[in-house]
């Protein structure tokens, strides 16, 4: 019981400052303490941890969001950069393989450098 708890620990005070305590007021400062620590909370707002885990969540999927996009750009960029250097019409679908492959798509695959 946090009773216990609390009455150990202003024991322990009492007996650093040598105060005399009869057992009435060692059990009333006891419950003084608990209750104090009860409501804490109330006093000094203290947000649970699932609301730090959830902003952590919302910023690496944020983070993870930008990078995506940034990947896309990018990707997009370099396909167009290759279609222009290979000189293929603005139309024409090109994709980069994870290999640097350059695969033209017209209608059929086919692999162009």
């Amino acid at each position: 019981m946090d009773h216990d708890y609390w009455r150990e620990c202003i024991s322990i005070a009492a007996e650093e400052c040598e105060p005399t305590l009869t057992n009435d007021q060692l059990a009333a400062l006891a419950d003084a303490a608990s209750n104090g620590h009860e409501h804490y909370g109330m006093a000094f707002y203290s947000p649970p941890a699932s609301d730090r885990l959830n902003d952590i969540e919302r910023e690496w999927k944020a983070k993870y969001a930008r990078l995506e996009a940034e990947f896309a750009a990018y990707r997009c960029n370099a396909e167009t950069a290759v279609k222009q250097a290979l000189r293929q019409s603005s139309d024409t679908q090109i994709t980069i393989g994870d290999r640097g492959d350059v695969f033209r798509h017209n209608g059929r695959t086919e692999q162009i450098q």
